[in-house]
């Protein structure tokens, strides 16, 4: 038998491993007036978020990104205000010297989503700013608001993958001492050998049996019934016959959320001839205990899009779970009880199987509208 102490410095290693490995990234958003992602214009709101989608599709960041590679800027504006007015992004990398050199420009315009959204390669050693020009109606000159941003030096990247190793190691060690400990006593040599070998048979199982489980299985939309933004049924078995863009968010959500929509909107903007024929865009919140109709329908119409072929939908949460887990979704809480922010994008075919999947922070909205535009053009075949 297990030792009490030996039994309780395992459970400790497992809970404190699993809980470094899993825990969902935090939000950023309202932070407060020291808040490096928000910069406040009268009563509108600026708010940046980062990603590194190729590093972690989920997590977010403001001021500093762990590690080198492509990075997705987010500009969220709050604000009716600032949906009115150019707005114009700069982003320099700065040497220890304090000089610049701009990396990327996008000249200023109006983006009536509130949305802004680029990427860039950053790289490891270097320090970035990111200058956000707005020009206000009653101004002459634009306002430039500026966010420093660092690059974490590479080594930082491995701390986690390291603890885990000398997680797995700990553990490793523990079972070899009771191992040499037991070796005197042939009867419990022989139950522990025994133990290990089935247990390792039933993982092996388990393993086998999951494979061949998803390599037979597609993913498909779910024959349930949601509930629109206008407070209409919606059984989604209806969408069978047309090419289904579908994602998660929910409202309130800055940065995914807003980047999502907007992304969205973009492949509506594009497919506009497509849109309610041969192809409908389906937003489904992964919140339904607070998002109802009216209040999805207000993000709608905040978001300007185009309800003609965009379905956004709510339901009963075991409902909205079976369409989340039908995907092998992550939906957990975020550890201050807000929802998960949700990356994955997904293109159902005519009978509503998963398709093709994008990262929805880094997916290129025209390449995506391209490809679709294909897939309706051909039948979905």
């Amino acid at each position: 038998m297990m030792r009490a102490d030996s039994r309780r410095t395992i459970s400790a290693l497992v809970c404190v491993l699993w809980l470094m490995s899993a825990a969902p990234a935090c939000a950023h958003r309202f932070g407060g007036p020291n808040d490096p992602c928000e910069r406040k214009l009268g009563a509108s709101l600026l708010h940046i978020t980062l990603y590194q989608p190729e590093f972690d599709p989920d997590a977010e960041y403001c001021d500093e990104v762990p590690r080198e590679g492509n990075t997705v800027f987010v500009i969220d504006t709050m604000g009716d205000e600032l949906r009115r007015v150019p707005i114009g992004v700069r982003i320099f990398a700065v040497d220890s010297a304090g000089s610049r050199r701009l990396e990327r420009e996008i000249a200023p315009a109006i983006y009536r989503r509130g949305v802004v959204d680029t990427q860039l390669n950053l790289a490891e050693g270097n320090s970035y700013l990111m200058q956000v020009s707005v020009r206000p109606e009653s101004a002459e000159n634009p306002v430039q608001y500026s966010f420093p941003i660092r690059v974490r030096p590479w080594y930082r990247a491995l701390v986690m993958p390291c603890l885990l190793v000398l997680g797995v190691l700990a553990l490793v060690a523990v079972s070899v001492f009771r191992y040499q400990r037991s070796a005197a006593r042939p009867s419990a040599r022989r139950r522990a050998v025994a133990v290990r070998l089935a247990a390792m048979a039933l993982l092996a199982g388990i393993f086998i049996w999951g494979c061949r489980s998803s390599a037979k299985e597609t993913a498909s939309l779910p024959d349930v019934q949601l509930i629109d933004a206008h407070g209409n049924p919606v059984a989604l078995s209806s969408l069978r016959g047309k090419v289904v863009l579908l994602d998660f968010v929910h409202v309130g959500c800055p940065g995914v959320c807003d980047n999502l929509i907007n992304k969205f909107g973009q492949v509506a903007d594009a497919l506009r001839p497509e849109m309610g024929s041969g192809l409908v865009l389906v937003t489904v919140t992964n919140d339904p205990e607070h998002d109802g109709p009216d209040q999805l329908l207000k993000l709608a119409r905040d978001r300007q899009a185009d309800m003609k072929g965009w379905l956004f939908l709510t339901g009963k949460p075991e409902d909205v779970d079976r369409v989340i887990s039908a995907f092998g979704v992550d939906n957990r809480r975020l550890p201050d009880g807000s929802p998960n922010h949700i990356t994955r994008v997904f293109v159902l075919d005519r009978d509503l199987r998963k398709q093709r999947e994008y990262a929805g922070m880094s997916m290129d909205s025209r390449a995506v509208a391209a490809e679709i535009k294909s897939e309706v053009e051909r039948g979905g075949a």
